[in-house]
C-alpha cells in the first residue's frame, strides 16, 4: 500500500501551463519536518510500504527534504518513496540522488512534457532536449529510474514531433518507464492559466467550455486532433483489457497510428525475447491515470 504526504506547498517555478502557477506565483513554503514526518508515522501504522511525496517540485528545498528522508529512513527502514521534480533540479543536483536511493527511493517523476524545444520554450519548462538526456544520465547512474510526464498534444506541436516524441522514447529505452496514459495528454488551459496572459495565445485559443473549465483549442493540423482521438481511444480500450500493462505492445500501437497519420511505414514490433531483461520491470504505481 502507498501513501501520501508533501514536505512544501507551492512551487519556485513559473511554467506557463501549470496549475500552480497562477496560484503560488513563483512561492512556496516549507512544511515543518516534524508535521511530516507525523503523517508518514500514521500512515505506516495505517499500513503503508511507500511514500509519494506530491510537492509539485521535491527538490525546490532540497536541504529540507534530505533532513525528512534521513529521519524517515532510521524512523522506518524499508520504506521506500518517489517524488517529482524539474529536469533542471536533476541537473543541479546530481549528488542528490544515489543517497536518496540508498535512503529507499524507487522512481521519480520529472516532467519532461516534450522534446521539442520550441514547444519546451513555449511552455517555458526551464530545460531543453539534450538537458533531459543528461538528466537520464545522472539517474541511470544513481540506479534511480525516470517516471517521465508528457504533454504531447499542444498547439505548437507537430505530427513529426509526435513521431520524434516516440523515437526518442525507445532510443532512451523510456517505453517501459512511461504509462500509456501519457501519451494521449492534450494541453489544459483552465480559466487564470498564466497562459492567457501570452500575446500567441489569442492566435490559438477558443470559448471557454465551462462544463470542463478549460478554453477549447484546435490545432492547426488537423491530423493532430484526429490522432489525439484515436490515441485516447486505444490507450483507454486497452486499460479496460488489461493490455495498458503491456506498455511495449501499447507503445507500438500507438506508434502505428502515428505512422499512419503521417503517411509513412510503421516500425516493426520488436520481439519480446529480443528486450533486454532491464526495460522488463520499472517500479511505478498501480494507478497510471495520475494526471
Amino acid at each position: 500500500p502507498a501513501g501520501y504526504t508533501e514536505t512544501t506547498r507551492g512551487c519556485l517555478h513559473t511554467c506557463l501551463h501549470c496549475p500552480i502557477t497562477p496560484v503560488y506565483n513563483g512561492r512556496f513554503f516549507a512544511v515543518p519536518a516534524d508535521v511530516v514526518l507525523a503523517d508518514v508515522d500514521q500512515q505506516v501504522r495505517m499500513g503503508a510500504r511507500h511514500i509519494t511525496f506530491g510537492d509539485p517540485d521535491f527538490l525546490n528545498g532540497p536541504t529540507h527534504v534530505l533532513r525528512i528522508l534521513r529521519r524517515m529512513s532510521d524512523a522506518h527502514p524499508g520504506l521506500t518513496f518517489d517524488f517529482t521534480t524539474k529536469i533542471e533540479h536533476i541537473l543541479r543536483h546530481p549528488s542528490f540522488f544515489p543517497e536518496a536511493r540508498d535512503l529507499g527511493g524507487l522512481f521519480v517523476v520529472s516532467a519532461v512534457e516534450s522534446v521539442s524545444d520550441l514547444v519546451l520554450e513555449r511552455l517555458r519548462k526551464g530545460h531543453t532536449r539534450d538537458d533531459v538526456v543528461r538528466a537520464l544520465a545522472i539517474l541511470r547512474d544513481a540506479d534511480l529510474p525516470m517516471r517521465p510526464s508528457l504533454v504531447a498534444f499542444t498547439p505548437w506541436a507537430t505530427l513529426d514531433d509526435y513521431l520524434d516524441l516516440l523515437d526518442f522514447v525507445e532510443v532512451h529505452d523510456l517505453v517501459d518507464h512511461i504509462d500509456p496514459v501519457q501519451y494521449t495528454i492534450r494541453l489544459l488551459v483552465p480559466p487564470g492559466s498564466a497562459l492567457l496572459a501570452e500575446a500567441d495565445t489569442r492566435s490559438w485559443i477558443g470559448e471557454l467550455d465551462e462544463a470542463a473549465f478549460t478554453y477549447m483549442w484546435h490545432h492547426a493540423d488537423a491530423r493532430m486532433d484526429r490522432l489525439h482521438q484515436q490515441v485516447s481511444r486505444l490507450v483507454e480500450e486497452a486499460d479496460a483489457s488489461g493490455e495498458e500493462r503491456d506498455n511495449r505492445r501499447v507503445f507500438h500501437r500507438i506508434r502505428c497510428l502515428a505512422a499512419e497519420a503521417a503517411g509513412v511505414e510503421a516500425p516493426t514490433e520488436q520481439p519480446f525475447h529480443d528486450i533486454p531483461l532491464k526495460r522488463r520491470r520499472v517500479p511505478r504505481l498501480t494507478e497510471a491515470w495520475f494526471c
